[in-house]
Protein backbone atom coordinates (compact mmCIF):
# COMPACT_ATOMS: atom_id res chain seq x y z
CA UNK A 1 0.00 0.00 0.00
CA UNK A 2 1.38 3.37 -0.82
CA UNK A 3 2.11 6.25 1.44
CA UNK A 4 -0.43 8.24 0.43
CA UNK A 5 -3.24 5.21 0.06
CA UNK A 6 -2.46 4.61 3.51
CA UNK A 7 -2.76 8.21 5.44
CA UNK A 8 -6.16 8.34 3.09
CA UNK A 9 -7.83 4.98 4.82
CA UNK A 10 -6.38 5.97 8.14
CA UNK A 11 -8.17 9.59 7.65
CA UNK A 12 -11.46 7.37 6.99
CA UNK A 13 -11.10 5.31 9.44
CA UNK A 14 -10.21 8.56 12.51
CA UNK A 15 -13.36 9.78 10.94
CA UNK A 16 -15.91 6.65 10.83
CA UNK A 17 -14.74 6.45 14.31
CA UNK A 18 -15.58 9.88 15.32
CA UNK A 19 -18.44 10.28 13.77
CA UNK A 20 -21.77 10.80 15.56
CA UNK A 21 -24.88 10.22 15.31
CA UNK A 22 -26.75 11.47 12.25
CA UNK A 23 -29.09 14.38 12.94
CA UNK A 24 -32.84 13.79 13.00
CA UNK A 25 -34.82 16.44 11.08
CA UNK A 26 -37.30 18.46 12.92
CA UNK A 27 -41.30 18.85 11.60
CA UNK A 28 -40.60 22.28 10.40
CA UNK A 29 -37.56 20.92 8.25
CA UNK A 30 -39.21 17.83 6.70
CA UNK A 31 -41.64 20.95 5.80
CA UNK A 32 -39.64 23.06 4.18
CA UNK A 33 -37.65 20.56 2.59
CA UNK A 34 -41.47 19.33 0.97
CA UNK A 35 -40.37 15.51 1.19
CA UNK A 36 -40.83 12.92 4.20
CA UNK A 37 -38.42 10.16 4.53
CA UNK A 38 -39.75 6.83 5.48
CA UNK A 39 -38.07 3.54 6.71
CA UNK A 40 -39.12 0.07 6.14
CA UNK A 41 -37.94 -3.58 5.97
CA UNK A 42 -35.95 -4.57 3.09
CA UNK A 43 -36.97 -8.18 1.62
CA UNK A 44 -39.97 -7.98 3.76
CA UNK A 45 -42.98 -9.14 1.85
CA UNK A 46 -46.14 -8.43 1.92
CA UNK A 47 -45.14 -5.03 3.60
CA UNK A 48 -41.86 -3.92 1.99
CA UNK A 49 -40.29 -5.69 -0.93
CA UNK A 50 -39.04 -5.28 -4.69
CA UNK A 51 -41.27 -6.45 -7.64
CA UNK A 52 -40.25 -5.90 -10.54
CA UNK A 53 -37.01 -3.63 -9.51
CA UNK A 54 -39.96 -1.45 -7.80
CA UNK A 55 -40.50 -1.38 -4.01
CA UNK A 56 -43.89 -2.44 -3.18
CA UNK A 57 -46.23 -3.92 0.07
CA UNK A 58 -48.69 -2.37 2.48
CA UNK A 59 -45.61 0.03 4.41
CA UNK A 60 -45.06 0.97 1.13
CA UNK A 61 -48.11 2.15 0.14
CA UNK A 62 -49.52 3.48 4.02
CA UNK A 63 -45.79 5.70 3.28
CA UNK A 64 -47.25 7.35 0.46
CA UNK A 65 -50.79 7.56 2.24
CA UNK A 66 -48.85 9.56 4.68
CA UNK A 67 -47.19 11.91 2.80
CA UNK A 68 -49.76 12.89 0.29
CA UNK A 69 -51.81 13.53 3.45
CA UNK A 70 -48.77 15.67 4.81
CA UNK A 71 -48.55 17.21 1.38
CA UNK A 72 -44.88 16.11 1.26
CA UNK A 73 -42.81 13.48 -1.12
CA UNK A 74 -42.27 10.24 0.07
CA UNK A 75 -38.70 8.84 -0.14
CA UNK A 76 -37.84 5.26 0.97
CA UNK A 77 -34.94 4.22 3.17
CA UNK A 78 -34.87 0.41 2.96
CA UNK A 79 -33.24 -1.11 5.91
CA UNK A 80 -31.55 -4.58 6.79
CA UNK A 81 -33.48 -6.23 9.87
CA UNK A 82 -30.75 -6.54 12.61
CA UNK A 83 -30.60 -8.83 15.13
CA UNK A 84 -33.28 -6.68 17.12
CA UNK A 85 -35.88 -4.26 16.81
CA UNK A 86 -34.22 -2.12 19.18
CA UNK A 87 -31.39 -2.32 16.64
CA UNK A 88 -33.42 -1.65 13.71
CA UNK A 89 -34.68 1.64 15.75
CA UNK A 90 -31.06 2.74 16.44
CA UNK A 91 -30.04 2.31 12.99
CA UNK A 92 -33.23 3.47 11.48
CA UNK A 93 -34.27 6.61 13.57
CA UNK A 94 -31.97 8.43 16.17
CA UNK A 95 -28.07 7.46 15.16
CA UNK A 96 -27.61 5.51 11.86
CA UNK A 97 -25.99 2.64 10.79
CA UNK A 98 -22.24 2.92 11.82
CA UNK A 99 -21.41 2.42 7.87
CA UNK A 100 -24.01 4.70 6.56
CA UNK A 101 -24.78 7.30 9.69
CA UNK A 102 -28.27 8.83 7.87
CA UNK A 103 -31.27 8.67 9.74
CA UNK A 104 -35.45 8.44 8.11
CA UNK A 105 -38.13 10.80 9.70
CA UNK A 106 -40.09 7.84 10.45
CA UNK A 107 -40.09 4.34 10.58
CA UNK A 108 -42.90 2.08 9.72
CA UNK A 109 -43.62 -1.13 11.25
CA UNK A 110 -42.39 -0.94 14.52
CA UNK A 111 -44.01 -2.76 17.89
CA UNK A 112 -46.29 -0.57 20.04
CA UNK A 113 -45.89 -1.93 23.22
CA UNK A 114 -44.97 -0.19 27.03
CA UNK A 115 -42.31 -2.34 28.20
CA UNK A 116 -40.60 -2.03 24.22
CA UNK A 117 -40.90 1.59 24.83
CA UNK A 118 -39.32 1.85 27.80
CA UNK A 119 -36.31 0.25 26.95
CA UNK A 120 -36.28 2.53 23.81
CA UNK A 121 -36.03 5.98 25.47
CA UNK A 122 -34.38 7.37 22.05
CA UNK A 123 -37.50 7.16 20.00
CA UNK A 124 -41.21 7.95 20.42
CA UNK A 125 -43.80 5.32 19.38
CA UNK A 126 -46.97 6.25 17.90
CA UNK A 127 -49.83 5.57 15.63
CA UNK A 128 -50.72 2.18 15.68
CA UNK A 129 -52.19 1.06 12.75
CA UNK A 130 -53.02 -2.56 12.74
CA UNK A 131 -52.79 -6.40 14.87
CA UNK A 132 -50.22 -8.85 14.11
CA UNK A 133 -50.99 -12.19 15.73
CA UNK A 134 -49.94 -15.72 15.51
CA UNK A 135 -52.42 -18.05 13.49
CA UNK A 136 -52.04 -21.73 12.15
CA UNK A 137 -52.73 -22.73 8.60
CA UNK A 138 -53.75 -26.43 8.50
CA UNK A 139 -54.91 -29.17 6.33
CA UNK A 140 -58.36 -29.64 7.50
CA UNK A 141 -57.77 -33.70 6.65
CA UNK A 142 -54.89 -33.77 9.42
CA UNK A 143 -55.23 -31.09 11.89
CA UNK A 144 -59.38 -30.28 12.45
CA UNK A 145 -60.55 -27.23 13.87
CA UNK A 146 -61.05 -28.79 17.69
CA UNK A 147 -57.43 -29.33 18.03
CA UNK A 148 -54.57 -27.34 20.31
CA UNK A 149 -51.06 -27.08 19.46
CA UNK A 150 -50.34 -30.46 20.97
CA UNK A 151 -51.50 -32.42 17.67
CA UNK A 152 -48.43 -31.55 16.47
CA UNK A 153 -46.95 -34.46 19.21
CA UNK A 154 -48.27 -36.99 16.12
CA UNK A 155 -48.09 -34.12 12.93
CA UNK A 156 -45.94 -32.15 11.28
CA UNK A 157 -45.66 -28.34 11.90
CA UNK A 158 -44.01 -25.62 9.11
CA UNK A 159 -42.63 -22.68 11.10
CA UNK A 160 -39.83 -19.69 10.41
CA UNK A 161 -36.49 -20.47 11.68
CA UNK A 162 -35.98 -18.20 14.95
CA UNK A 163 -39.87 -16.91 15.19
CA UNK A 164 -41.97 -17.15 17.98
CA UNK A 165 -43.26 -19.77 16.39
CA UNK A 166 -40.51 -21.84 16.35
CA UNK A 167 -39.08 -20.78 20.00
CA UNK A 168 -42.61 -21.68 20.76
CA UNK A 169 -43.75 -24.70 19.49
CA UNK A 170 -40.16 -26.47 19.88
CA UNK A 171 -40.36 -25.69 23.42
CA UNK A 172 -43.83 -27.10 23.69
CA UNK A 173 -43.17 -29.96 22.26
CA UNK A 174 -39.89 -30.87 23.45
CA UNK A 175 -41.30 -32.05 26.84
CA UNK A 176 -43.51 -34.53 24.61
CA UNK A 177 -40.86 -35.61 23.08
CA UNK A 178 -41.47 -34.66 19.95
CA UNK A 179 -39.80 -31.42 18.84
CA UNK A 180 -38.24 -32.92 15.89
CA UNK A 181 -42.33 -32.51 14.11
CA UNK A 182 -41.01 -28.84 14.20
CA UNK A 183 -39.80 -28.28 10.60
CA UNK A 184 -37.29 -25.25 10.10
CA UNK A 185 -37.93 -22.69 7.05
CA UNK A 186 -36.00 -19.79 6.04
CA UNK A 187 -39.37 -17.77 5.29
CA UNK A 188 -42.40 -18.29 5.66
CA UNK A 189 -42.89 -18.98 2.29
CA UNK A 190 -41.30 -21.78 1.95
CA UNK A 191 -43.32 -23.26 5.23
CA UNK A 192 -46.22 -22.15 3.03
CA UNK A 193 -45.21 -24.56 -0.05
CA UNK A 194 -44.48 -27.41 2.14
CA UNK A 195 -48.19 -27.19 3.56
CA UNK A 196 -49.23 -26.97 -0.50
CA UNK A 197 -47.39 -30.21 -1.02
CA UNK A 198 -48.30 -32.28 2.15
CA UNK A 199 -45.13 -31.94 3.34
CA UNK A 200 -46.19 -30.56 6.50
CA UNK A 201 -49.32 -30.66 8.23
CA UNK A 202 -49.85 -27.39 9.11
CA UNK A 203 -47.64 -23.72 9.08
CA UNK A 204 -47.80 -21.56 12.53
CA UNK A 205 -46.78 -17.95 11.87
CA UNK A 206 -47.78 -14.11 11.30
CA UNK A 207 -51.33 -13.95 9.91
CA UNK A 208 -50.10 -11.13 7.56
CA UNK A 209 -46.86 -13.02 6.04
CA UNK A 210 -48.43 -16.40 6.38
CA UNK A 211 -51.92 -15.36 4.29
CA UNK A 212 -49.35 -13.72 1.44
CA UNK A 213 -47.18 -16.69 1.25
CA UNK A 214 -50.45 -19.04 0.61
CA UNK A 215 -51.96 -16.44 -1.72
CA UNK A 216 -54.66 -18.34 -3.93
CA UNK A 217 -53.85 -21.71 -1.52
CA UNK A 218 -55.66 -19.85 1.11
CA UNK A 219 -59.01 -21.24 0.74
CA UNK A 220 -57.90 -24.96 1.02
CA UNK A 221 -55.58 -24.26 4.14
CA UNK A 222 -58.13 -23.32 6.88
CA UNK A 223 -56.09 -20.08 8.55
CA UNK A 224 -56.63 -18.55 12.37
CA UNK A 225 -55.57 -18.76 15.51
CA UNK A 226 -55.39 -21.76 17.46
CA UNK A 227 -55.10 -22.80 21.53
CA UNK A 228 -51.50 -22.20 22.16
CA UNK A 229 -51.09 -22.73 25.99
CA UNK A 230 -48.07 -21.48 27.62
CA UNK A 231 -48.31 -18.04 24.54
CA UNK A 232 -48.38 -15.27 26.80
CA UNK A 233 -48.64 -12.98 24.02
CA UNK A 234 -50.04 -14.00 21.13
CA UNK A 235 -50.79 -10.52 19.34
CA UNK A 236 -49.13 -7.26 19.20
CA UNK A 237 -49.82 -4.00 17.80
CA UNK A 238 -47.61 -1.92 14.66
CA UNK A 239 -47.06 1.61 14.57
CA UNK A 240 -44.70 4.26 13.81
CA UNK A 241 -41.42 5.65 15.61
CA UNK A 242 -39.75 8.86 15.06
CA UNK A 243 -36.76 10.41 17.52
CA UNK A 244 -37.44 11.70 20.61
CA UNK A 245 -37.27 15.21 20.42
CA UNK A 246 -39.12 15.54 17.23
CA UNK A 247 -42.49 15.27 18.90
CA UNK A 248 -43.83 17.56 16.65
CA UNK A 249 -43.39 15.49 13.96
CA UNK A 250 -44.93 12.44 15.95
CA UNK A 251 -48.25 14.33 16.63
CA UNK A 252 -48.88 15.21 12.95
CA UNK A 253 -48.53 11.37 11.97
CA UNK A 254 -50.27 10.24 14.87
CA UNK A 255 -53.12 12.59 13.32
CA UNK A 256 -52.64 11.13 9.53
CA UNK A 257 -52.76 7.93 10.87
CA UNK A 258 -56.25 8.43 12.94
CA UNK A 259 -57.61 9.72 10.02
CA UNK A 260 -56.29 6.92 7.51
CA UNK A 261 -57.75 4.10 9.61
CA UNK A 262 -61.16 5.77 10.01
CA UNK A 263 -61.89 6.70 6.51
CA UNK A 264 -60.83 3.11 5.40
CA UNK A 265 -57.70 4.02 3.65
CA UNK A 266 -55.74 1.61 6.24
CA UNK A 267 -58.39 -1.39 5.59
CA UNK A 268 -58.30 -0.99 1.87
CA UNK A 269 -54.35 -1.47 1.61
CA UNK A 270 -54.55 -4.51 3.30
CA UNK A 271 -57.26 -5.30 1.33
CA UNK A 272 -55.59 -4.60 -2.63
CA UNK A 273 -52.58 -6.46 -1.63
CA UNK A 274 -55.13 -9.68 0.01
CA UNK A 275 -54.65 -9.56 3.67
CA UNK A 276 -56.51 -9.80 6.09
CA UNK A 277 -57.23 -6.21 8.53
CA UNK A 278 -57.25 -5.98 12.11
CA UNK A 279 -57.26 -2.61 13.36
CA UNK A 280 -55.73 -1.77 16.71
CA UNK A 281 -57.43 -1.86 20.46
CA UNK A 282 -59.24 1.83 20.95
Amino acid sequence: MSSRLFHIVVAAAVGLALAGPAVARGYDDIVAAGEIVVAVYRDFPPFSDRVGGELAGVDVDLGKAIAERLKLKPVFMELTAAETVDDDLRNAVWKGHYLERRVADVMLHVPVDRQFAQRNTNVVLAAPYFRERVVVARNPERVNSRDDVDVFAQEKVGVELASLADVYLTGRLAGRGASGNVVHFPTLAKAAEALTKGTVAAVMGTESELAAALGGHGRDFPMGPMPSPGLSKPWWELGLAVKDGNRQLGYALDDVMTRLRSDGTVAAIFHRHGLPYLPPED
